[in-house]
């Protein structure tokens, strides 16, 4: 609990203490090494839940940098998956995904049209050749061609 603390605890550092010592003096290393991380970690705080300073360490703002772009790349992701009509979530790779239960992959659900509009139909438009997405695709259908062979005579 927050407010909670461990009324013993100087009994848990002095038993860990205890424990550092093998029998006949030997030490127990990795225990040993272990203690003294924490000893470090503890005294090395220049506040409350504050990092340890770290030179490989990002400043607050590279921190911060990362953070947004992290943020912005998993909403583009999720607007992805809706416009694809798959899970937002595991895009089916999971097969025990709370949202899709691992069905998720594009094309199992209705895909989001605003979504769609945004992401995907741009991209049919340029591959079917039309200048305008606008255009209706029924009344004048795309003729697709490679850009390596426009006159299509590799088909």
């Amino acid at each position: 609990m927050p407010g909670d603390t461990i009324p013993n605890f100087n009994d848990v550092i002095a038993a860990l203490q205890l424990l550092g010592g093998g029998p006949g003096g030997v030490q127990n290393v990795p225990d040993h090494d272990m203690q003294q991380d924490l000893r470090t970690a503890i005294t090395g705080r220049s506040g409350g839940g504050a990092p340890l300073a770290d030179p490989d360490r990002p400043s607050w703002a590279a921190f911060r940098r990362l953070e947004q772009e992290n943020r912005l790349l998993v909403d583009h992701v999720e607007m992805l998956a809706c416009a694809l009509g798959a899970c937002p979530n595991c895009w089916g790779s999971i097969e025990d995904c709370e949202d899709c239960g691992g069905i998720g992959k594009p094309g199992a659900f209705a895909p989001d049209r605003r979504c769609f509009d945004h992401y995907v139909l741009p991209v049919i438009v340029r591959v079917m050749g039309r200048a305008d997405p606008c255009d209706d695709p029924v009344s004048r259908p795309g003729d697709y061609r490679d850009r390596a062979d426009p006159s299509g005579s590799l088909a």
